[in-house]
């Protein structure tokens, strides 16, 4: 079980709402905020690129987040707004047997 004390990170899901002009074609794409939530945010720093030897301003995180009915329907094409950093999810797993906490695997410097 989880302890509360370790969701004190608080997330937002968007998802990507697209409008259409009154020919029925897409016009403007953005996003809105679907839920928010508090989450246990675990984050790795950026890597070093052996070809370039640049460092890659990439990093990955691992989040946790309470499972629930709204949870649920979070898809690899929704994104996540965490300390005020726009991150894209990479994965999304229950690693409980009891399915109560969702697993997200982020990741930001990417295109989301």
């Amino acid at each position: 079980m989880a302890r509360s004390g370790l969701f004190r990170d608080r997330v937002r899901f968007q998802r990507m709402s697209a409008t259409a002009d009154d020919f029925g074609n897409v016009t403007q794409d953005s996003w809105s905020d679907l839920i928010s939530r508090f989450a246990e945010i675990v984050e790795r720093s950026g890597t070093m690129n052996d070809e370039t030897g640049a460092f890659e301003d990439v990093a990955k995180a691992n989040m946790r987040v309470r499972t629930d009915s709204t949870v649920n329907t979070i898809t690899l094409s929704d994104r996540v707004i965490a300390r005020n950093t726009t991150w894209a999810i990479k994965s999304i797993t229950s690693p409980t047997a009891k399915n109560d906490i969702t697993l997200f695997v982020l990741e930001k410097g990417v295109a989301a």
